[in-house]
């Protein structure tokens, strides 16, 4: 069967290939058009605004469109189609959900909303489980080392999440949908502007009886953002939201977990105030604050843990644009972190509660030469009331080489901070280190960016990850008793190619492939590759859209073998998944809609023991007023 799958994958490339040659790559034949995505302003790779093709480090944009065409019901799924990029989860909807880019860990992403950190200090990542798309406008993704201007966790990357605008018109949307599992989804946004206010609001209900038992799930998210026009030169923006997600914890097939029930709860706030103080200079402020808790239960073992998360930060900005070839930006950041984790005996599981503090301020300078060549210089400097300093250097470079070809490289140190697990857990089987330093990264990255005309554009990318003290779970006494240390070496290194093109009018495609080679580089697994990281992973997607309404979408991905020891003597297969949406607007503003996600019904894990969900159909309604 898999090879069959193979087959039709490999004629599918070719398929695609085929229909790349005909669709013409001469000028003659380009017409008049955008270069796709190079015109859409990004903010995280340098903290300023920049048209996507001045950026000078790997950046990916997924749109609100682009969500839409492939059905994403969660950030995860939105994400799904990357290059760079592997989304580990267990399961079907509500399940938790975590990023990996370029062989990284998910604690080594760092998962931000317009700007906002949200990973967990317990556990150092963010479960994207918890977040809908209903509010969300477009997903920046850098990748590579970032800590230079956002500091810990950012060794693998950033995803920043940007969220919807107030609108200028008012604007009504409600969608309704059901699906394979009992699935349903029903969501209502709203948003308005009056002279200088205007307010933006999202509400959404989702539920699953699973496609296992003890996988259902119940949920319900809200979020709110109101902005206020000062004059022409400041803005106040207030957001807010509520989320709440009750679901069955099903285990692994080899250790099931029939009546563990889990219940999270978040709720936030970010007030953020920008200021244009003349024409060379523009200040942003920001207070947020996170409250995330996570009660596990599990009857069996009299188990009852209740976690408590609390993140309270500050961060102000100024962006100084000397001229307009060159742009120095600086800024200071404070945040603390609040950890509570007890038992069914009100019991801490981590010494009591705990606190931690991080204070840093960082410089990056923007000049242009020449018109060719963008030199960013950046620095970060780090202080942590537990592991101490760290400074975090990156250096990047983009030489326009002709008016259709870009160069890029950059090279930067990254740290990844122990999470307050790590640091302080204890019960009859493990025990934190109070002593455990951050994991230390260099990495480096070389690309090149050629638009063969206004239908073809081609990006591919080198890269390369040396880290050092990575931290693992050991029990050198054997008494059974697991505690963290800082003994691990890694290399990760690899290729990351995308094509997208415009067949014609109606007709899009976009392909992606990443070939990556993580491997140990400790002394007892030297050489062995690291878990759960597959050497080749591709994808590609055609889209098509008629004058009279008609949208439809066809997906392919394939992702590798892994391995999911550190000896390398267990494995899971590769698969193949076929995702399609078909989409039709019958009335107005009215949308009628029907997708399908791993329409082979492949069987396949990403983790081992924990099957995903066969093939499944939705369809629903969405209208706009």
């Amino acid at each position: 069967m898999l090879f069959e799958m193979r087959k039709m994958f490999i004629a599918v490339v070719i398929m695609f290939a085929l229909t790349f040659a005909q669709s013409g790559w001469s000028e003659e034949n380009s017409g008049e058009g955008a270069y796709f995505d190079l015109g859409t302003i990004v903010v995280t790779a340098t903290r300023t605004p920049h048209l996507l093709e001045d950026v000078a480090v790997s950046t990916t944009v997924v749109t609100r469109e682009e969500i839409e065409e492939v059905n994403a019901q969660s950030i995860g799924e939105a994400l799904e189609g990357v290059v760079g990029m592997k989304i580990d989860t267990y399961g079907s909807m509500g399940m938790a959900t975590s990023i990996r880019l370029r062989g990284s860990t998910p604690n080594q992403v760092l998962v931000l909303i317009d700007g906002r950190p949200v990973n967990l200090p317990s556990l150092g990542t963010a479960d994207l489980s918890m977040y809908p798309v209903d509010n969300v406008e477009r997903i920046e993704v850098i990748r590579g080392p970032v800590s230079s201007l956002y500091g810990a966790n950012a060794l693998g990357g950033v995803i920043n999440i940007i969220t919807r605008d107030v609108p200028e018109e008012p604007f009504t949307e409600a969608s309704a949908s059901y699906g394979t599992f009992n699935t349903r989804l029903y969501r209502l946004n709203h948003g308005a502007k009056v002279d200088s206010f205007g307010y933006f609001i999202t509400g959404s209900k989702n539920s699953s009886d699973g496609d296992r038992e003890n996988s259902e799930c119940d949920g319900y998210h809200f979020t709110g953002k109101v902005n206020y026009d000062l004059g022409e030169e400041a803005k106040l923006t207030f957001s807010t939201g509520y989320s709440r997600q009750d679901k069955g914890v099903p285990g692994s097939t080899s250790w099931p977990t029939p009546k563990v029930e889990q219940d999270d709860e978040k709720n936030w706030f970010d007030l953020a105030y920008k200021l244009a103080s003349g024409e060379n200079s523009d200040i942003t402020s920001k207070i947020f604050f996170n409250r995330h808790w996570q009660e596990y239960k599990d009857p069996d073992s009299f188990t009852n843990d209740i976690s408590k998360n609390y993140q309270l930060g500050v961060d102000l900005q100024q962006n100084l644009f000397l001229s307009d070839a060159h742009t120095l930006t600086w800024g200071i950041n404070w945040e603390r972190d609040e950890v509570d984790i007890k038992d069914i005996n009100e019991v801490s599981k981590i010494g009591g509660e705990r606190e931690l503090t991080t204070k840093a301020v960082y410089l990056q300078d923007e000049i242009t030469l020449f018109e060719l060549l963008t030199l960013t210089l950046g620095l970060r400097y780090d202080h942590h009331s537990v592991y101490g300093s760290e400074v975090s250097p990156r250096a990047s470079g983009l030489y326009k080489l002709t008016e259709k070809t870009s160069l890029r490289t950059s090279v930067g140190r990254a740290f990844r901070a122990p999470t307050v697990n790590e640091l302080y857990w204890r019960d009859s089987y493990a025990v934190g280190n109070p002593d455990l330093k951050p994991e230390e990264s260099i990495g480096y990255d070389l690309g090149i960016e050629h638009r063969f005309n206004t239908k073809v554009l081609g990006r591919a990318s080198l890269f390369r990850s040396d880290v050092d003290d990575l931290l693992t779970w050991a029990d050198p006494d054997g008494d059974w008793v697991w505690e963290p240390y800082n003994v691990e070496k890694a290399r990760v290194q690899g290729v990351e190619a995308e094509v997208k093109t415009q067949f014609s009018g109606q007709l899009s495609g976009a392909f992606t492939y990443t070939y990556l080679d993580a491997r140990d580089d400790g002394e007892t697994y030297k050489d062995k590759y690291l878990r759960y990281r597959p050497r080749h992973k591709g994808g590609c997607r055609l889209t098509y859209e008629s004058e009279q309404g008609l949208k439809a979408s066809l997906g392919v991905e394939y992702s590798g073998s892994v391995y999911t020891d550190r000896a390398n003597t267990g494995k899971l297969g590769s698969f193949l998944l076929l995702n399609a949406r078909i989409s039709r607007v019958i009335a107005g503003d009215t949308e009628l809609f029907i997708a399908g996600e791993n329409l082979l019904d492949e069987e396949y894990q990403l983790y081992d023991g924990y099957p995903m969900p066969g093939a499944s159909i939705t369809g629903g309604l969405k209208a706009k007023f």
